[in-house]
């Protein structure tokens, strides 16, 4: 997989939590009279924002759902959290070998950091 886009209507939001709250870095960018997006690395992954605004055809955005999250693997959960620029919530300890916490983006898509404290298995 190259990258995952998310078409928002919180263009300036959403840019902002990206990069300036989580610190990903912009390895591409956008702006024209029908088309403005960004695009980050995550590291073994890139996320586009595009501006639904600026669309010759805006999509109908219905309400973000649960259905997919946004993870990021981390070496060092602790860090990975004292560098953020927001407020976030504690980390805690899973049943199945994880640290994480989560986090919602200005669509309340759920960003999850995740640190493996014990080796991955297969899933079964």
């Amino acid at each position: 997989m190259s990258y995952i886009a998310l078409v928002t209507d919180q263009f300036d939001e959403m840019v902002h939590f990206y990069g300036t709250s989580l610190g990903f870095p912009v390895v591409e960018q956008w702006d024209r009279a029908n088309a403005r997006g960004k695009r980050f690395d995550l590291g073994a992954l890139r996320l586009e924002i595009l501006d639904n605004r600026r669309e010759r055809r805006p999509l109908s955005l219905g309400e973000p759902a649960d259905r997919f999250h946004v993870v990021i693997e981390v070496d060092d959960i602790d860090a990975a959290r004292a560098k953020l620029e927001i407020e976030t919530p504690r980390v805690v300890d899973t049943s199945w070998g994880a640290r994480l916490f989560e986090l919602r983006d200005p669509d309340a898509i759920r960003v999850t950091y995740l640190q493996w404290i014990q080796p991955q298995r297969d899933a079964p």
